[in-house]
């Protein structure tokens, strides 16, 4: 039984490190375009990806308000999960994270 539970805990923590790398990657792109969707387009909702959004909120007099996961506090937990394992998978998934011109660098 412990073999069976140690195997479900090594799943379970796979899955959170993908869901993790997902976040770390994941672009408010679609969230800009669900702000200007017009209400006859509502069924284009179910085609965006809304996976780092915390909150949405559409106030009365028309304005939008969106709240994001914390891309920091997301590393911060996968960077943790990573570096337990100690094969340079952390290193390779951040070096990737960004692409050329993603960044300020210059």
């Amino acid at each position: 039984m412990e073999a069976q539970e140690k195997m479900g805990e090594r799943r379970d923590r796979r899955e959170l490190v993908a869901y993790l790398r997902k976040l770390a990657r994941w672009k408010n792109n679609d969230v800009v375009k669900l702000a200007f969707l017009e209400p006859e387009d509502v069924e284009l909702v179910d085609r965006l990806d809304l996976t780092g959004v915390v909150e949405l909120r559409r106030n009365a007099n028309g304005t939008f308000e969106a709240k994001f996961v914390d891309k920091v506090r997301v590393l911060a937990m996968l960077r943790e999960l990573m570096e337990e394992r100690r094969d340079g998978e952390l290193e390779r998934f951040l070096d990737g994270l960004f692409g050329p011109g993603d960044g300020d660098e210059g």
